[in-house]
């Protein structure tokens, strides 16, 4: 039975389509508490009621079982670093639509009690493939697969002086994010 949000084993992974700008939503339950997993569950169905938390079953068993061979936990669904830099654990998460085969890649940074949760961006296919993990500080560059101009919100050099929330599609595709200065930036490092 799961009792803490903090340790779930969701798994998920997204491709985004198209770059939106990040929306906040106050999460209803506090952070520093083990909610039950129905009240996990229905503050994320409240905040985000077209998508649930990501299953493991969500991505396919081969992409899982690599996760496994390369000695992280199978969980291709979640993330957990401090994405913001203010010394706390936060979280990417993967969420799977209810209808379809999409996904909306939310960040749930630690606000004292209480955790804000900020939309990435959302896919509205390619559920299966998807994966997020987070990245050290560092400086992310462009790929030099894509030739054309830069999306809108997408910096080529990204400088994260915290970790970076990556997601992408398994064996596809990956996008850098980075919180700077309260903003999300955002560079295309693999394709």
């Amino acid at each position: 039975m799961l009792t803490s949000w903090r340790k779930l084993p969701y798994n998920l992974a997204v491709v985004p389509d198209a770059p939106e700008a990040p929306r906040a939503r106050e999460a209803s339950w506090p952070a520093r508490s083990t909610p039950p997993h129905w009240a996990t569950k229905a503050a994320l169905g409240k905040a985000f009621p077209k998508f649930r938390p990501p299953l493991a079953t969500d991505n396919l068993a081969e992409d899982m079982e690599w996760d496994l061979k390369e000695g992280r936990k199978g969980c291709l669904g979640v993330a957990t670093s401090d994405f913001d830099g203010d010394g706390t654990k936060d979280f990417l998460l993967g969420l799977t639509a209810l209808k379809g085969s999409g996904a909306l890649i939310v960040v749930a940074l630690a606000r004292g009690e209480n955790w804000k949760l900020e939309t990435l961006n959302e896919w509205p296919e390619g559920r299966i493939r998807l994966y997020v993990a987070a990245d050290k500080p560092g400086v992310y560059r462009r790929t030099k697969a894509l030739d054309g101009p830069l999306e809108l919100g997408e910096i080529d050099p990204l400088t994260c002086s915290h970790s970076a929330a990556i997601f992408g599609a398994t064996e596809s595709s990956g996008v850098a994010y980075c919180y700077n200065n309260r903003i999300w930036q955002h560079v295309w490092i693999s394709d």
